[in-house]
C-alpha cells in the first residue's frame, strides 16, 4: 500500500466487500449473485399528461405532508429521494403549512437543477387579485420563474364553480393572464367533493388537467336520503376526463391515510390506482420508506387481476361513506 492510499477514499474492492456484507445482513443477494434484472431497478413508467404533450412519471409526489415535518432537512430528503427514484411530478400548494411545503420543494428543486421536472401548485382563492398574489408568492417560495401546472383548487359546488371560473373577477381570470405572460404553462383544476361538479368544470373551460380522488373505496360512495346518488370519481369523472383529453392526476390513493388505518394493504391501494387510466398519481409521503414503496409499486406495474380487484373492492365496501371519504359531499 502506498503512502497516499488513505487519502484516495475507499477502493473498488472495499466498496464491493461492504455491499456484500450489508446485503447479507438483510438477506439480499450479493452483486455477484444478483440476476441482471435485479441489479438495476426498472425504469419509472412515464405517461402523457393529457393533450399537453408532456410526459409525467406514474408516481408523483404529493407534498402536503412535507410542510408539517419537524425537520426541514428530512422533508427535503424525502423530495430528493422521490426525484432520484424517477418521480418527475411534484404537487404542492401555498396553503400547505402556510407556504412551508412550497419553500421546501423550492430547496429541493435548487439541488436538482439538472432534472426535468413538472411543478404543480394551486390557488384556493376566489378572486383574481388573491389568485395573482398566491401565484407571485408561490414563484418566490419555489424559486422558479414559471409554474408548470397552476390549479384552481378545491372546486366543491356549482355555486363555487361559478365563482372560480369567472373570467372577469375569479381566479381563472388571473391564471389566464399569467399564462399569457409566461408565468404559467398550463391551467388545471382540482376538486374532491363532487364528481358531477368536477365534470362540469371542464365542460365550462378547457383545463389542461384535473386533480381528483381515485381510490379503491371511491366506487362504493352513495349519498343518503330518499334518492341516493352514486358519487364515484372513478365511475363519473374519470371517463369524462379521458374523453376530453385532460391530464388525469389521481390523489387520495389511501383516502388521506384512512384506508391503511382500516387494514387495507397500502400496496394494493397503489396497484389499484396506478392501474387506472391516469397520467400520474400523487402520493403524499413524509418518509423515505413511503417514497420507496410508492416508487417500487409504480415501477413494477403489476396491475390487479379481475379477481384481485373484486376481492379488494369487497374488502373496502364496509368502509364506504363519510367516515373514510370525509372530503365528499
Amino acid at each position: 500500500m502506498d503512502a497516499d492510499s488513505h487519502n484516495r477514499g475507499p477502493t473498488r474492492r472495499s466498496v464491493i466487500a461492504g455491499a456484500v456484507a450489508a446485503g447479507a445482513a438483510f438477506g439480499l443477494p450479493s452483486p455477484a449473485q444478483a440476476k441482471p434484472d435485479e441489479a438495476k431497478p426498472k425504469p419509472m413508467p412515464m405517461r402523457s399528461l393529457g393533450k399537453t404533450g408532456a410526459k409525467v412519471s406514474l408516481f408523483g409526489l404529493g407534498c402536503h405532508p412535507l410542510g408539517a415535518m419537524a425537520k426541514e432537512d428530512d422533508a427535503v430528503a424525502v423530495i430528493l429521494r422521490a426525484i432520484d427514484a424517477g418521480c418527475t411530478y411534484l404537487d404542492t400548494a401555498p396553503t400547505y403549512s402556510r407556504g412551508t411545503s412550497e419553500r421546501r420543494v423550492g430547496l429541493a428543486l435548487k439541488a436538482r437543477k439538472d432534472k426535468q421536472l413538472l411543478l404543480a401548485t394551486k390557488t384556493h382563492t376566489r378572486t383574481d387579485s388573491d389568485a395573482r398574489r398566491d401565484l407571485e408568492q408561490s414563484l418566490d417560495r419555489l424559486q422558479v420563474d414559471r409554474i408548470d401546472v397552476m390549479q384552481v383548487h378545491a372546486v366543491s359546488t356549482l355555486a363555487d364553480m361559478q365563482r372560480a371560473l369567472d373570467k372577469q373577477r375569479g381566479p381563472l381570470a388571473a391564471l389566464i393572464k399569467a399564462k399569457e405572460e409566461g408565468l404559467v404553462r398550463w391551467i388545471g383544476v382540482t376538486g374532491h367533493a363532487d364528481p358531477y361538479v368536477m365534470r362540469r368544470t371542464f365542460e365550462k373551460y378547457p383545463f389542461a388537467s384535473i386533480l381528483f380522488p381515485l381510490n379503491c373505496v371511491d366506487p362504493h360512495y352513495e349519498t343518503r336520503g330518499d334518492k341516493p346518488e352514486r358519487l364515484s370519481f372513478v365511475e363519473q369523472t374519470l371517463p369524462a376526463a379521458i374523453e376530453n383529453g385532460l391530464g388525469r392526476i389521481a390523489m387520495k390513493v389511501f383516502a388521506s391515510g384512512r384506508l391503511a388505518k382500516k387494514g387495507i394493504d397500502p400496496e394494493l391501494c397503489l396497484r389499484y390506482t396506478y392501474g387506472l387510466d391516469i397520467s400520474t398519481c400523487i402520493v403524499g409521503c413524509n418518509s423515505i420508506a413511503q417514497v420507496d414503496l410508492a416508487a417500487r409499486v409504480a415501477r413494477e406495474q403489476k396491475r390487479l387481476s379481475e379477481a384481485e380487484t373484486k376481492a379488494l373492492l369487497a374488502s373496502t365496501r364496509p368502509h364506504r361513506g363519510k367516515g373514510t371519504e370525509w372530503y365528499k359531499r
